[in-house]
């Protein structure tokens, strides 16, 4: 699995989001910061998300993804806090 392709199916639903990736093969880190998660739970994030990745979940190609998602501001109070040494970064 590319990471271009990862970040071209999430920025095709989320066009204005901020993505960091990390993994290799088949299995992913994602950081997901964007508008659209205004007012969403956790899991309604995480799904939206999914549902770009899907055809690759399906098949294997990405077996494993671990997703962290913020609002802008959620992401920023979290860089915030990190860079205080108030949470260890995970």
């Amino acid at each position: 699995m590319q990471h271009d392709t990862l970040l071209t199916a999430i920025r095709a639903d989320l066009p204005d989001a901020e993505i960091s990736l990390e993994g290799e093969g088949c299995s992913f880190t994602a950081v997901v910061a964007s508008p659209a998660f205004a007012g969403l739970s956790q899991v309604k994030r995480q799904q939206l998300i999914l549902a770009s990745l899907n055809p690759w979940l399906r098949t294997g190609e990405l077996h494993a993804i671990t997703l962290r998602t913020y609002t802008a501001e959620e992401l920023e109070q979290a860089r915030a806090a990190q860079a205080t040494g108030l949470i260890m970064p995970g």
